[in-house]
């Protein structure tokens, strides 16, 4: 038998190359040779469950496990710490499943084994599971926190699945009560994970109901809640330095400057800063080793760029060791990490940009958009300071487009038939909106509805199927397109269509702009929250009108012109064909501009 320490090592190195036997052969010669450590066992038990033993395995661990909470509390750490290790460094969520399967089913009735599988099995795509285990979760959760944070993943899963809105309709209501409890309780004592938890509570809301005046002042102080609870905020008095200081350290924080949506539209802004007036920091959040061209774009058109994994203590500490100026966030609520970054205010002047709408937490100082994509009153209900570009709060200077991979003949659609297109995730296939797409196909003859989206497809058939038969329409005119493989393949094939279906209450953002991209006309209904203006303001920055609606009956008759007027089609073709030369959403250059002067402007704010 080698040395204690070298056969520990060379059992941990077996166990990562998924060699379980030969790491279990091992890990049973230490415990003969140390039988009082409990890494052992547990290491042990490990290996047999992934080898599908599972009996043998919690056995293995029982061994170990004392009565006291203690023990079990350990026991339990030690679990989800290697099922986090596998699932969120690795992506490896079918190991991260089978580890805390194998600890629920020793009844230590943790709530926190249930919380991470749930979350693992929703990351699996395996949405029936997690919202029974999420149930489960609700079920044992004495607080408040805890049960938001289980509807949170029930609600992601039913959104997921598609099918099942009426559901989902019923437990936003009970968040939304839950959260005002939770508000209105104002702990003091709320835990890092409750904190993160807590601040993408709200996430799903907007795609529920457009309803900002309610949703963004509960969001508001849910976040507000949740800086309060932060132990350890930054200390750090910013010392304020000279207007005139030159260059401005401006840092760009996310996990999606990849391919991603929010790195196809921000890598222009990389591209065409001014260098000489500002100093370009990128933090990369989640960073993966793999290659992604998006990714390395960016990376190249900075000064300074990190590969950070998910420690929230080391990303605040070199954010402010390179003493940024202003922290640009693009990620808000659509990742916890990331809002506790700039919870901790880790720099002096902070903004939330592009990925999603405000968070509302109180050390960020302004929220970047423009005169549409809000309402005039909007700041009646945001915390951030609205910052308003002249045009437009985002542009690009193009897309990659390769060649159509689909074709009308593929599906048997006649060439003279009309083909409506709404491509979107099953998050915004609100059933209100699906049955006005339905309605717009069942008053233009000879017309179809191609349907695509990362989604879960059964539900989406079976809900636009549903629809459909109520509405007496075959659904034969109901064409279900797969996903494909390129974002520039997925553009080509946007030429299949005469017209775009948005959804609403969360529009389309990225997708809108790729429609007017390739110069389709569009259909979208505008409301109150940024989500339901999205493709407004792109429409108005493209210099197109025409399809813009303000009701559903609007939605509907916008629909079904764009859809027997070819003339208007060729008219609207050929705009959009001719914006690509003067509008503000295909000039990235000047946008750049834009908010380089908003970045002068707010630091100049800063040092009065």
């Amino acid at each position: 038998m080698m040395e204690s320490y070298k056969a520990v090592d060379r059992a941990y190195e077996l166990f990562n190359e998924t060699k379980y036997p030969e790491a279990a052969a091992l890990y049973e010669e230490l415990i003969e040779l140390e039988p009082d450590v409990k890494l052992h066992y547990w290491c042990l038990g490990l290996c047999l469950a992934l080898q599908g033993h599972i009996e043998e395995a919690q056995i293995t661990w029982w061994i170990t496990i004392e009565e006291n909470e203690s023990s079990k509390n350990e026991f339990v750490e030690f679990l989800r710490k290697t099922a986090r290790e596998f699932g969120l460094d690795f992506k490896r969520y079918d190991i991260a499943v089978s580890i805390l399967e194998a600890g629920v089913g020793l009844e230590l009735e943790n709530i926190y084994l249930l919380t991470d599988l749930a979350r693992f099995y929703s990351l699996s795509s395996r949405h029936d599971e997690c919202i029974e285990i999420a149930n489960q979760y609700h079920e044992l959760a004495q607080d408040t926190a805890n049960q938001i944070f289980a509807n949170h993943l029930i609600l992601h899963s039913l959104l997921i699945l598609s099918s099942q809105w009426q559901n989902a309709f019923v437990l936003a209501d009970s968040q939304i009560e839950l959260i005002k409890s939770l508000i209105q309780e104002q702990p003091n004592n709320l835990t890092s994970a409750d904190i993160n938890r807590l601040f993408i509570a709200t996430f799903f809301l907007p795609y529920i109901k457009d309803d900002p005046s309610r949703n963004r002042i509960l969001q508001n102080e849910l976040v507000k809640l949740c800086q309060d609870n932060l132990q350890g905020l930054s200390t750090q008095k910013n010392i304020k330095k000279s207007i005139e200081k030159k260059p401005l350290k401006i840092g760009y924080l996310s996990h999606c400057l990849r391919k991603h949506s929010v790195g196809w539209l921000s890598r222009w802004i990389f591209k065409y800063h001014d260098h000489e007036k500002f100093n370009i920091y990128g933090y990369f959040i989640f960073d993966q080793q793999n290659t992604d061209s998006v990714r390395e774009f960016i990376a190249d058109y900075c000064d300074v760029s990190y590969k950070f994994g998910h420690d929230v203590a080391a990303i605040s500490r070199q954010i402010i060791e390179d003493e940024i100026d202003i922290l640009v966030d693009l990620d808000s609520i659509t990742l916890d990490i990331s809002c506790q970054i700039m919870a901790l205010k880790p720099a002096p002047v902070q903004i939330t940009w592009l990925g999603f709408d405000a968070s509302g937490i109180p050390a960020i100082d302004y929220f970047i958009a423009d005169p549409y994509v809000l309402p005039e009153n909007a700041q009646d209900y945001y915390s951030e300071k609205i910052w308003r570009l002249p045009n437009t709060y985002i542009a690009v200077d193009s897309f990659e487009v390769l060649f159509p991979t689909i074709h009308r003949n593929q599906f048997n659609i006649p060439t003279d038939a009309i083909v409506y297109l709404s491509s979107q995730t099953g998050y915004k296939r609100h059933p209100d909106t699906v049955r006005l797409q339905i309605q717009v196909i069942k008053s233009v003859p000879n017309s179809y509805l191609l349907i695509k989206g990362l989604s879960d497809q059964e539900g989406i058939q079976n809900l636009f199927k549903e629809i459909a038969d109520s509405e007496a329409i075959s659904s034969d005119r109901l064409i279900f397109l797969p996903l494909v493989n390129s974002e520039a393949e997925h553009r080509a094939n946007l030429d299949i269509a005469d017209v775009i279906l948005d959804t609403y209450p969360y529009n389309g953002a990225t997708t809108t702009m790729e429609a007017l991209w390739m110069c389709i006309p569009i259909v979208t209904r505008v409301g109150e929250q940024f989500a339901a203006r999205n493709s407004y303001t792109m429409m108005i920055n493209a210099g197109i009108t025409e399809g813009i609606s303000w009701s559903e009956q609007e939605y509907l008759d916008w629909g079904i012109k764009l859809g027997t007027d070819e003339n208007l089609r060729k008219q609207i073709f050929w705009k959009l064909k001719e914006s690509r030369k003067t509008s503000p959403l295909w000039n990235a250059e000047q946008f750049t501009r834009d908010m380089e002067s908003a970045y002068i402007q707010m630091w100049q704010t800063y040092n009065e």
